[in-house]
């Protein structure tokens, strides 16, 4: 009676452990997902009101839903071919890293990109952390080689 108890609870532990496990793991590959369909909409759905997004790409954080929209609405304009491939996730609980590989082609710059950098292809390694609680990103924290890219759009080929 005794072992069935014990075995009951393990069981129980063991399941919602792994139900906790997967419900941000989900999260993150439905992000992959949006991501490689360019859909904002969907992008930005997986953040919390308050979230916090840091990246090399800027200073400070972009928050909330409406900053994670201008963000994602700008890349995929500058950017239309711009394609994401998952290479791992971690998975930690409420943590997850996420290491993935981004391509694109640089054929709608923004107004203050310098002319040398349009129609350049660029291929970057990155690794996000993502913070979630509830069902959703509070933080993410992106990481990437600036240089690698200044490198690839021509940058150091200015004199």
């Amino acid at each position: 009676m005794k072992s069935n108890l014990l075995i009951s609870i393990a069981v129980i532990l063991l399941t919602s452990t792994g139900y906790a496990f997967s419900q941000p793991a989900d999260l993150i590959n439905g992000h992959f997902n949006a991501l490689a369909k360019h859909d904002v909409k969907a992008i930005a759905a997986g953040y919390a009101d308050g979230a916090k997004v840091y990246s090399p790409n800027w200073e400070g954080a972009k928050t909330g839903q409406a900053g994670i929209s201008e963000v994602y609405t700008r890349y995929f304009a500058s950017t239309p071919d711009l394609s994401y491939k998952v290479n791992h996730i971690i998975n930690a609980g409420e943590y997850i890293v996420a290491e993935y590989t981004v391509t694109g082609t640089l054929s709608k710059p923004e107004g203050n990109t310098p002319a040398y950098m349009k129609d350049k292809k660029y291929t970057l390694d990155y690794c996000a952390v993502f913070k979630i609680e509830a069902g959703k990103i509070t933080k993410e924290t992106d990481y990437f080689d600036q240089v690698a890219f200044l490198r690839q759009v021509g940058f150091f080929d200015q004199h």
